[in-house]
């Protein structure tokens, strides 16, 4: 009995952890799927008429753009430079490599703390409201934790496979690209759902860097359906719906790859 007792607790727990993180969602897309001045708790009708708003209005579309074009960049960026970092911290000893637990603590320093001198510098770099000053951004403050990410899944591949790469004569570029990298494609997996989320989802470094109309991004379009005199919640639902989609969709079809490289383990 008291194991049963223990089981339903358990998964009375898990139902309302679940219920408490899906019904907002649940309610945005109830609400962008409903006429505009419904306000019952179940639709009594179901509509696409905030969807057909949204992708009618040429701005929407610029922002998506943007978002895209900013998240690529970022991760094209980010990604090779993970891949060294992490190599480098995997495979070799140098000064300084104790302190590498830092690349941990800069992840978690408060934003807007340096938000400040980071305008500051990057106008005076000309790269203000620029998509690749944006991209820069990205880049930087994701870097240190897809470093970790990477070290840790490497820390996990063998080296001597690696050892008798180099005994047969391949450089060590070729033993990262041909031997290494495939072995980590989990990881690599990992990273790089990791910066798409962080960076498609970015609001506070896009407000500061971008204020020019045609290049902002998707979270700061969003915010244009509150206006003065009222907010235009179908259409706000609906876009944030569609925000929403690329990155559920991206964990979907590769949540084990995401979640093997996050821990570090190599798919069997």
């Amino acid at each position: 009995m008291k194991i049963k007792a223990r089981v339903i607790v358990k998964w009375m727990g898990l139902v309302l952890i679940a219920a408490f993180v899906l019904f907002p969602l649940l309610w945005g897309l109830k609400v962008s799927l409903t006429p505009r001045y419904e306000v019952s708790f179940l639709p009594s009708q179901i509509t696409l008429e905030h969807y057909h708003y949204i992708f009618s209005r040429p701005e929407f579309l610029n922002y998506t753009r943007n978002s895209v074009v900013v998240t690529l960049g970022t991760i094209i960026i980010t990604l090779p430079l993970a891949i060294l970092g992490g190599y480098a911290l995997a495979r070799f000893t140098f000064p300084g490599k104790e302190l590498s637990f830092l690349f941990l603590v800069f992840p978690l320093l408060p934003l807007i703390a340096v938000l400040v001198p980071l305008v500051s510098y990057l106008n005076r770099l000309g790269l203000y409201n620029k998509h690749f000053g944006l991209i820069i951004v990205n880049s930087v403050f994701n870097l240190p934790l897809a470093i970790w990410m990477l070290r840790n899944f490497l820390l996990e591949v063998p080296v001597e496979i690696e050892e008798a790469a180099l005994v047969d004569g391949c450089s060590r570029l070729q033993v990262i690209t041909r031997i290494t990298m495939p072995l980590m494609i989990p990881g690599l997996v990992a990273v790089t759902i990791f910066v798409f989320i962080t960076t498609w989802n970015n609001y506070l470094y896009a407000a500061a860097l971008i204020t020019k109309p045609a290049l902002r991004v998707l979270p700061q379009g969003i915010l244009a359906f509150i206006g003065t005199w009222g907010t235009y919640w179908g259409g706000l639902t609906a876009a944030g719906m569609v925000a929403l989609a690329p990155p559920v969709i991206l964990f979907l079809f590769f949540q084990r790859w995401f979640i093997a490289g996050l821990f570090g383990q190599m798919l069997k």
